[in-house]
């Protein structure tokens, strides 16, 4: 995992500037969101505490500026296609109760990025 990581950390790191005009980058956006697949991907039963704090630390980034919530979207969108990683739509939804956050940017099965 930590391997797949690395090189998704590296894909990130190239295609960040791809986002938009904002004072992060996909790479950032994969570091805190990464322990939160094994949960959506049903490996894990409840999200790990690093799942959480990752979340909050999205959440604010995503108030940085008016394009924030679409493109911290659109890094979870192309992380999980280059992981090809099946969220599942019930743990999608149970991530916010789980961790007892309201997010701050959409984030759905369908990855809706423009709403």
């Amino acid at each position: 995992m930590s391997l797949l990581f690395a090189c998704i950390t590296v894909l990130f790191s190239i295609i960040g500037s791809a986002v938009g005009q904002s004072s992060y980058d996909c790479s950032e956006v994969a570091d805190n969101f990464i322990p939160c697949v094994t949960y959506l991907v049903e490996l894990e039963s409840r999200p790990a505490n690093q799942c959480c704090s990752g979340l909050q630390v999205l959440n604010q980034m995503a108030k940085i500026n008016d394009k924030g919530p679409r493109n911290i979207c659109q890094c979870i969108e192309d992380l999980a296609y280059t992981m090809n990683a099946p969220y599942v739509a019930s743990r999608i939804q149970s991530l916010s109760r789980e961790c007892h956050i309201h997010f701050s940017f959409p984030i759905s099965i369908a990855m809706d990025c423009h709403r």
